[in-house]
């Protein structure tokens, strides 16, 4: 496979909105561009998840990536995609099955030693999973407190 997609949560203020976090892996030239308007923060992704992926014994995919963040026209804003966009990327190179994460909310930050950081925002960030219809979330252990308050999703 060289096409996958999970689910993500971006905020805008205190609103929370799904975001699709898209990876398609093709042949070409080694890159990785992020489309779907993204911050510096989610520019430096790229490099995060990278050194991420390798440094937790994973295989970087040596192709072309196209990382694209739907709705495109929803500004997304810091690192709490980093772990949903390391999903994507290793489920599109065949590492990650991705049938366990099929309507599954994926939210963290990495670091460049492949630890899951905790994120700020996720009580907003849950709600509006929930108002989605999502009903299960990975989040960091330092969230998941947070995450647990909302009803009817399991964390």
């Amino acid at each position: 496979m060289s096409y996958a997609k999970v689910l993500c949560v971006g905020l805008v203020g205190m609103a929370g909105h799904l975001v699709e976090v898209e990876a398609d892996l093709a042949a070409g030239l080694p890159a990785v561009v992020i489309s779907g308007l993204p911050d510096t923060a989610l520019h430096e992704a790229r490099d995060r998840v990278r050194a991420a992926v390798v440094n937790s014994g994973q295989r970087w995919p040596n192709r072309r990536i196209t990382l694209n963040l739907l709705p495109a026209t929803l500004p997304k804003f810091g690192s709490a995609f980093d772990l949903a966009i390391a999903a994507a990327l290793l489920g599109g190179s065949g590492e990650l099955p991705l049938l366990p994460l099929d309507r599954v909310v994926i939210l963290g930050e990495l670091g460049l030693d492949g630890t899951v950081r905790p994120v700020r925002g996720v009580l907003p960030m849950v709600a509006a999973a929930a108002r989605a219809g999502i009903e299960r979330v990975i989040v960091p252990v330092e969230n998941a407190a947070e995450a647990a308050v909302i009803p009817g999703v399991r964390v």
